[in-house]
């Protein structure tokens, strides 16, 4: 059973190696692929249990050492960071003293690491204190959508960007996913609230139906653009709705 592996398709947008310790998520988010993919029942849920296959999470860190060690020169060659995490949040209660035990781990040996969560109450938390300090090697993102309805088990919106706020003037680098976008004007006030504080960000639309156009697509690209200071990747996805016709 692998703790580290090689993204495809939308994931490996974000990075090309990331490391899954958990299946199952607390934030209940309406939207999530999770929830929604075929592999809902294996991946989805919102009872958050390590990975069968890893036994507990003794054996599931000495996985995650000889993993590393073998995909160590790989990473760091690639540019980009290992992604904690795609299927779970790495700041849980319930992950995250494996999870930065594993991030510490990672660092100590010279692999940059990334982090994305919907949590905003985990800075104190002393399992995390030694990685945050090695500013050179380590980012923490956070997804950003304004809709706290559609998110009941996350921290409010407001609260992830207080903690952007103090990361980045704590000097680590900081992103958020706005993803997916479900409200333009909402996601345009996500990135109108974290300019000063976000070091880059991601942008990606809604799967399946959405309830805007074209159109608004188009026009939340052109505010986006407008910034022409910020960092910005936007998914594929993104860039081909904005090209779509809308038919009158």
């Amino acid at each position: 059973m692998k703790t580290i592996y090689k993204t495809n398709g939308k994931a490996a947008k974000y990075s090309p190696f990331a490391c899954d310790l958990y299946n199952g998520c607390p934030h209940e988010c309406s939207y999530c692929h999770n929830n929604h993919s075929s592999m809902s029942k294996t991946l989805g849920g919102k009872t958050v249990r390590l990975k069968k296959q890893l036994v507990d999470e003794d054996t599931a860190y000495e996985i995650f050492c000889k993993e590393l060690a073998r995909y160590r020169s790989e990473i760091i060659s690639s540019g980009s960071p290992l992604h904690f995490s795609f299927v779970s949040d790495p700041c849980l209660s319930e992950t995250i003293e494996l999870n930065w035990k594993c991030i510490d781990y990672a660092i100590s040996q010279g692999v940059p690491v990334q982090v994305l969560t919907k949590r905003a109450d985990w800075l104190n938390h002393p399992a995390v204190q030694n990685a945050l300090c090695h500013k050179d090697l380590i980012k923490v993102g956070f997804s950003l959508t304004g809709c706290d309805a559609l998110e009941p088990g996350a921290s409010p919106n407001a609260e992830r960007i207080s903690a952007i706020n103090f990361l980045h003037f704590a000097g680590i680098s900081t992103w958020a996913s706005i993803e997916p976008i479900i409200d333009p004007h909402r996601s345009l006030c996500m990135i109108a609230h974290t300019v000063n504080c976000c070091d880059h960000y991601k942008v990606g639309i809604l799967s399946g139906k959405k309830k805007y156009s074209p159109q608004q697509i188009r026009d939340f690209m052109d505010v986006v653009k407008s910034f022409d200071f910020l960092s910005v990747y936007c998914k594929n996805s993104t860039i081909k709705c904005s090209k779509k016709i809308t038919w009158i």
